[in-house]
């Protein structure tokens, strides 16, 4: 609609307007699976959560370029709230989750029960020090764990984003809770240290896809992620 001002969007524009990104991205969808590359038989969209995309799936995405080169593959990382939605929508075919929503017809299998562990720079430091603690947020359910068994003043420092706060604490010194499986190879380089004394909080991870795992394309995928977690955790 167009007046003195310029062009603005009427009503029925402005309610389009919500749905115009879910439409581009079933275009995107679609093309990527209708048009293949040379020498594919399919195509598939994996994704994960900022948190989870280094390792865990940079390692799948590197196993499924090995094991099943003749898929095209499409890579994507997003907000847990997006990304849920994306797989509902089938905009992604599987992805790489912690504590992802129930909803009808989606499928929800447990990868690994990663733990949350409590780390600093200084030797021996005790959960009564401070020793510039970093609060990461690691969802609701991690924070209700947290005020249960620290304190609720307001942190001086609060990063919504796991890698982000490590590479924080590993600069400038400090502490914070982060992935068991981050922290281990600078625990064993002597570079963190285990704050003594300090609880362990759970932090399972999980995958999320709507398709048949017995599909030719999307079960060997599935099933090479449980490889890589069984490699991890052995």
């Amino acid at each position: 609609m167009r007046n003195k001002s310029g062009a603005t969007l009427t009503p029925a524009g402005e309610r389009f307007l919500r749905y115009a990104p879910t439409f581009v991205q079933l275009w995107q969808r679609a093309r990527h699976q209708v048009a293949l590359p040379p020498g594919h038989r399919a195509a598939l969209t994996v994704g994960s959560e900022v948190t989870l995309s280094q390792p865990l799936l940079l390692d799948w995405v590197l196993w499924m370029r090995r094991s099943i080169p003749d898929i095209a593959l499409r890579v994507h990382v997003d907000v847990p709230q997006d990304l849920i939605n994306q797989v509902a929508a089938g905009l992604v075919d599987a992805a790489i989750m912690y504590a992802p929503q129930h909803r009808p017809g989606l499928k929800v299998d447990l990868l690994m029960e990663e733990k949350l562990v409590l780390v600093t720079t200084q030797p021996g430091a005790a959960l009564s020090d401070d020793a510039g603690y970093v609060h990461v947020d690691w969802g609701p359910e991690f924070a209700l764990h947290h005020a249960m068994n620290f304190s609720e003043d307001t942190p001086a420092l609060f990063i919504d984003l796991g890698p982000l706060a490590l590479s924080y604490i590993l600069s400038t010194g400090g502490s914070g809770y982060f992935r068991m499986s981050a922290v281990e190879p600078h625990v064993r380089s002597g570079r963190l240290h285990f704050a003594v004394g300090a609880p362990q909080f759970s932090y399972p991870i999980y995958v999320v896809y709507t398709g048949n795992i017995d599909d030719p394309v999307l079960g060997p995928a599935l099933s090479g992620l449980r490889v890589i977690i069984s490699e991890k955790t052995e």
